[in-house]
């Protein structure tokens, strides 16, 4: 018997199929499927049978695009895949075109949204843009996957009624990057080593420094609950791509010597093991895994409520949402926290089992073995 083949799709290798999908590459190669891989290859992917450099850029709407269809149609041609498993929005349209002809001979296609570009507050070029080019594109697919549920909803009832809406819990965390063996030794030595007092109160946000992760909404409540007396600094690790914007806000609140801004860090376990709570304040994302790290690391999250962060929190059963840019509220639940260890300890003794990286994979492997 052959073995089955599939086509990973995505924009790019580096923050795309090595961020996210290595984990369901393993687990189908165990399975004994072909797994190939077609991207614009910006980063090494081993775990691949074969990988495919695609010519497009992370713009849609380029001509690259185009010519990256007419690339996928001859592999396609050429290899006679079982299933197209695609993401990104680049990799969803070029693949869902590519494949149209092929799926009357059998080729099943699926596209995995990892939070569409529209949603409840977007802008409205969003809309105007993404929008109908995700309801034509479900005519042209077998299966759509979603990470929360409000792109469930939305799929559901707006698009292809003929093709199949599964919700998944996220892409997977991998949890082994994020163990430590001795929590208390590794907080004392990270807090030495980050001059941060072994009294206070640490909060921590792990994202890039841009304008979605809107992390002048954490300095802001920092600066109130200073003025309520209380020790409290800020860890942002994270990559700065907003220049230094809010560097210069910490400075202007006269905050500076409380948060650090630490730059791109891989010791994502061991800053988790120095502070106390996590807080997380984007605008949209399209799943939060960063807060289900936190909880996985013992930090009780607070965090903005978003359609991401809202699949994974349940305000007061297993962390507080607050609305996006309301300082006040953000500084009243950090205080609540850090007074009611009932309530602290409430918020750090979670099982979150279900989002890891095997779980999820197996899950994508019975979605698309259903279709075979």
């Amino acid at each position: 018997m052959s073995r089955l083949k599939i086509l990973f799709v995505a924009n790019v290798a580096k923050e795309h199929i090595r961020k996210f999908h290595i984990p369901t590459i393993i687990k189908l190669r165990e399975k004994g499927w072909c797994v190939d891989v077609a991207c614009k290859v910006d980063a090494e992917i081993p775990e691949a049978d074969n990988v495919y450099s695609m010519c497009w850029e992370r713009n849609p709407f380029t001509l690259k695009t185009f010519r990256g269809i007419r690339q996928l149609k001859a592999l396609i041609a050429k290899n006679e895949y079982n299933i197209v498993y695609c993401h990104t929005p680049v990799g969803g349209l070029a693949a869902r075109f590519a494949a149209r002809g092929f799926r009357k001979k059998g080729l099943k296609v699926v596209y995995c949204a990892h939070g569409l570009h529209f949603f409840k507050g977007a802008p409205l070029i969003n809309w105007l843009l993404f929008y109908p080019m995700e309801k034509l594109m479900a005519k042209f697919t077998d299966t759509f996957i979603t990470i929360n549920n409000e792109d469930y909803d939305r799929v559901l009832r707006k698009f292809n009624r003929k093709m199949s809406v599964k919700l998944i819990d996220g892409i997977g965390v991998d949890f082994n990057r994020l163990n430590v063996t001795d929590r208390l030794g590794v907080r004392n030595d990270y807090r030495r080593k980050l001059k941060l007092p072994s009294d206070a109160i640490v909060l921590i946000y792990i994202a890039e420094i841009i304008q979605n992760k809107n992390q002048q909404m954490i300095i802001k409540a920092l600066e109130i609950v200073h003025k309520m007396g209380y020790n409290v600094h800020l860890l942002l690790p994270g990559p700065n791509h907003h220049n230094g914007e809010f560097v210069e806000l910490s400075e202007k609140l006269s905050l500076d010597e409380y948060v650090h801004f630490l730059g791109w860090r891989s010791d994502v376990g061991c800053l988790m093991a120095a502070s106390d709570i996590y807080v997380a304040s984007s605008i949209r994302e399209g799943f939060g895994i960063n807060l289900v790290e936190a909880q996985y690391c013992h930090l009780p999250v607070v965090a903005s409520s978003n359609r991401g962060h809202r699949a994974i929190i349940k305000n007061g059963e297993n962390g507080f949402l607050v609305p996006v840019n309301d300082y006040q509220m953000l500084a009243d639940r950090i205080v609540n926290l850090i007074t009611d260890k009932t309530l602290y300890d409430k918020f750090t003794n979670l099982d979150v089992s279900k989002y890891s990286c095997d779980k999820i994979a197996t899950n994508i492997h019975s979605i698309l073995t259903e279709l075979l």
